[in-house]
């Protein structure tokens, strides 16, 4: 039979990169639009200045998880633990502490875009639809970036 998709070990480089690149834009344009939606709407241009700009819905938990989403797109970029130095802010705790800090911090980086998804899902908020897809491509992100960088790096 003839094998059309390559086991995920050995992926194209190009393909690869196309892939993770894909993700990386993928999950953070949804993310930059919900930051945009949460911005207070403008004025009409020939309004009077007595009357008040239109007031937008916010839901306080959905701006938490949009930001716990947007740092756990970040934390997901690769090599970005490295470029900024956070090691030397884990080297101020105690060595105990600081392998169950990161320990805690990974599993909640990669928890909260399926919560934001599943919240978003079944709970209607302003920006429900960028916090489904963002948590989403974020999820396949973390769970297919390993894959990626290694057909990278071969």
């Amino acid at each position: 039979m003839l094998d059309l998709l390559p086991s995920l070990g050995h992926l194209n480089p190009r393909l690869a990169a196309f892939l993770m690149t894909a993700l990386l834009l993928g999950a953070a344009v949804p993310l930059a639009l919900g930051w945009t939606k949460i911005l207070p709407p403008e004025r009409e241009p020939f309004s009077g200045s007595d009357q008040p700009s239109p007031a937008s819905p916010r839901d306080p938990f959905a701006l938490f998880l949009l930001l716990n989403v947007s740092l756990s797109l970040v934390a997901a970029i690769p090599r970005i633990a490295d470029a900024l130095h956070l090691d030397s802010l884990l080297g101020l705790l105690p060595a105990p502490w600081a392998e169950h800090f990161t320990m805690v911090s990974l599993i909640w980086l990669v928890f909260v875009p399926a919560f934001a998804a599943a919240y978003s899902a079944v709970r209607a908020n302003p920006v429900r639809v960028h916090l489904i897809l963002g948590g989403i491509l974020v999820l396949a992100l973390w769970f297919l970036s390993p894959t990626l960088l290694g057909s990278l790096s071969s």
